[in-house]
Parts: structure tokens; C-alpha cells; sequence
């Protein structure tokens, strides 16, 4: 028969508890913590891409905002089809009246964007004005003419 010496008897006993519970704990705390962020950067991600498409496609606004008032306000069919009318008649005015003050606003911002490039050297104004534009297009798209 084989003895197990000491040495080898050591090497199979597992760690003490006190060092596996805090690595338990340690564990659920990562999983834990990895589980919030990926929540909230999806939550983020979601949240920008309903806002992007919104500013970018404002003819689907009148029926969406009419199906969330149904909903809220428990309307019939008629009223529904209704508020969707009254909507995308006052959409078309908000528009028209941002059609009008757009380019203004373009030409102001035209100029953040050339006095801050005005301070910068070459590679931080090229990187800026391309950073600007990007933001621009996303946030602030260019409105199509009003339509009379």
C-alpha cells in the first residue's frame, strides 16, 4: 500500500472558506457591476437611436404621438384620427417657422465652428470641424423647405 505523505495531502485540501466566500463575493460583485453597465449602455443606445430617428423623421411623429395619447386617454378610432390631423397640421407649422429661422441658426453656427477652428492648429482643426459636422448632421439636420 502507498502512504500519502504529508506534502501531497496539503496540495488536495481545498482553500479555507473565509478566502473562497470573499472570492464568491468578489465574483457576484463583477457579474453584478458588468450586468448595470451593459444595461445602461444598451438603455443609452436605444434611447439615442429613438431620438436620432425622431429628428431625422419628423412625418412619423403625428401617428406615433396620436397612438400614445390613445392609449393614455383610452380615445376611439375618431378622436384618434383626429388629434393625428391636429398634430401634423401644427407640425407643418413648427416647420415652417424653422424653415425660417434655420438659417440663421445655421450661419451661427457656421461661426462656432470657424472662430473655435480659427484657434486650433492644423490637425486639431481638421479633427474638430470634422467632429462638428458629425454632430451637426445627427443633432441638427438640415430642415427640408416648407412645403406651402
Amino acid at each position: 500500500m502507498k502512504s500519502e505523505t504529508p506534502s501531497n495531502v496539503s496540495q488536495q485540501l481545498p482553500p479555507p472558506a473565509g478566502r473562497r466566500r470573499g472570492l464568491t463575493i468578489l465574483l457576484a460583485l463583477v457579474i453584478f457591476v458588468a450586468g448595470m453597465a451593459s444595461g445602461a449602455a444598451l438603455t443609452v443606445h436605444f434611447a439615442v437611436s429613438r431620438l436620432q430617428f425622431a429628428i431625422h423623421h419628423p412625418e412619423a411623429a403625428p401617428p406615433r404621438i396620436a397612438a400614445a395619447i390613445q392609449r393614455r386617454l383610452d380615445l376611439d378610432d375618431a378622436q384618434s384620427a383626429e388629434v393625428e390631423k391636429i398634430i401634423a397640421k401644427h407640425q407643418l407649422e413648427i416647420a415652417a417657422i424653422r424653415s425660417k429661422f434655420q438659417p440663421e441658426i445655421m450661419q451661427q453656427l457656421d461661426s462656432v465652428r470657424d472662430e473655435v477652428a480659427a484657434v486650433l492648429k492644423e490637425p486639431q482643426r481638421e479633427k474638430w470641424t470634422q467632429l462638428f459636422d458629425q454632430f451637426q448632421d445627427r443633432w441638427l439636420p438640415v430642415m427640408p423647405p416648407a412645403k406651402d
